[in-house]
């Protein structure tokens, strides 16, 4: 209700009151009256009769007021309340957040950094802006809940910041096995270039750097483009193997996939779209952390290794 409106509400009750108040006043006079009373009493019984219609009207008034007060106050109390618990609940879930980020291995200057660049962001921002962001947050919150969950991250297609991310970051070894129909045109690329240099720094700092390159056809047949691969990753420090697919163990023949094996803690696995080496595409790339598919994952990178062998020299294979 409005303050004009309810004004005027209490102005019709005042005159109401007073209407009534004179109303049982004069009706009191002219019942005395016409039963011959002296005016004195007359006038006496009016007023006092009046009187008391007005104080039972203000009591009558005065209690509703009273009522409405206690249920306002009632009200604003259980408002208060609530605003008061809604406030502290907040202030205590963003302790609990903050503890949470200081207790984590992650540096916490990081994770705030994080958190108030994502506060610049508002619904003002243009929509493809505003949501591309809201996409990548959701999408990064569910790579952190995976990875620390310890399980597999999936991403459909070919990947360049897990691979370039891992190498660089890796503490103690990077083992690599190469399959064509995923690498067959990999090393020219300017994402394999990145790759290698990455491979590069980590051999030259004392990590352990492998690689298996799989050789679909002999080796006498063997590809100038993968020839030249190897020995420009041999130049680099890095530890390079061929390996016959023909000399694979057969029940190994079904495990033998593209894969990299970083500090023999985490598995980075790419599924090819088809068999054909040249026409072939990666059709999704997975992280795994899950420790009994990278102890798996590093078996098999070493069953490999012990039946690969290096390139022969030149004279050695046209014998």
């Amino acid at each position: 209700m409005s303050v004009q409106a309810r004004q005027v509400g209490e102005g019709s009750g005042v005159i109401r009151t007073a209407l009534i108040t004179v109303a049982t006043g004069g009706t009191t006079f002219l019942i005395t009256n016409g039963l011959n009373q002296p005016q004195s009493v007359c006038i006496t019984l009016s007023v006092l009769i009046g009187g008391i219609v007005l104080m039972v009207r203000f009591l009558v008034e005065f209690e509703k007021r009273l009522a409405a007060v206690e249920k306002l106050e009632k009200d604003g109390m259980e408002d208060m309340k609530r605003l008061v618990g809604d406030a502290f609940a907040k202030i205590n879930e963003a302790t609990e957040l903050f503890g949470s980020v200081e207790a984590s291995a992650l540096q916490t200057d990081l994770v705030t950094q994080l958190v108030r660049n994502s506060t610049t962001i508002s619904p003002d921002s243009p929509p493809i802006v505003y949501q591309f962001v809201q996409a990548k947050i959701k999408e990064t919150s569910d790579f952190l809940k995976q990875l620390s969950e310890g399980g597999t991250v999936t991403y459909y297609g070919e990947d360049r910041d897990w691979l370039l991310g891992l190498t660089r970051h890796a503490t103690l070894s990077v083992d690599a096995i190469s399959l064509a129909a995923v690498d067959h045109d990999l090393w020219n690329s300017e994402i394999g270039q990145r790759y290698l240099d990455a491979q590069r720094r980590a051999a030259r700092a004392g990590k352990r750097v492998r690689r298996i390159f799989v050789l679909d056809k002999p080796e006498m047949e063997l590809d100038p483009d993968l020839r030249r691969a190897y020995e420009e990753q041999r130049a680099m420090s890095i530890d390079v193997r061929l390996l016959d697919r023909s000399a694979v163990h057969t029940p190994l023949q079904v495990q033998l996939r593209d894969l990299i094996v970083f500090d023999d803690i985490l598995a980075y696995e790419t599924t090819p779209t088809i068999s054909d080496p040249q026409i072939a595409q990666v059709a999704e790339t997975r992280l795994v952390l899950n420790d009994a598919r990278v102890k798996e994952c590093a078996q098999l990178f070493r069953e490999l290794w012990e039946i690969s062998r290096e390139l022969l020299p030149e004279g050695q294979r046209n014998a």
